[in-house]
């Protein structure tokens, strides 16, 4: 009972950690980051789906719970063919179990910046975020470890250039 209990916490544990970036998320690894924006202008939006990763993790924690419980079948040879199966009952349900924990919604748009390019950028949909329509003025970051559509209508669009430092000899 305490090796189902024990396996049960791992599962959970493990799948929690599944949490994906969106418009108000950041990674640790972020934290710090200088991460550089160009301005553009909203061209198109599209809701797409999002075909997460699967790390194998829900597999191996789905063969040890169908093991675990396969082993309280049959006796002899038939417990190890429970065990066998048990396992690989639960391997595939774990892995199914992650693939639909990792999918999800996204946002995909298409956007022109103000150096003339034009980029498309798919983000995940996250409860909370802004849908931007078309014609949005938006920032476009341009480095880190997950791109983003951020706001820009609450942006001036004309500043004094920054006072810098004038160093003399």
């Amino acid at each position: 009972m305490k090796t189902k209990l024990l396996l049960a916490c791992l599962a959970v544990a493990s799948l929690s950690g599944c949490t994906k970036p969106g418009q108000n998320q950041y990674s640790h690894k972020d934290v710090g980051q200088s991460t550089l924006v160009e301005f553009g202008t909203v061209l198109a939006v599209r809701n797409v789906d999002i075909i997460g990763e699967n790390t194998g993790v829900g597999a191996l924690i789905g063969a040890g719970t169908g093991a675990g419980a396969g082993s309280y079948l049959g006796g002899g040879t038939g417990n190890v063919w429970a065990i066998a199966g048990g396992a690989l009952i639960g391997a595939a349900a774990g892995a199914f179990a992650e693939q639909g924990i990792s999918d999800g919604p996204g946002i995909e748009y298409a956007i022109i910046k103000e150096n003339g390019q034009t980029v498309t950028i798919v983000q995940n949909k996250k409860e909370g975020d802004i849908m931007f329509p078309v014609g949005s003025r938006v920032l476009v970051q341009i480095s880190g470890s997950y791109q983003r559509v951020l706001p820009a209508d609450n942006l001036p669009e004309q500043i004094k250039r920054p006072k810098g430092i004038k160093i003399i000899d």
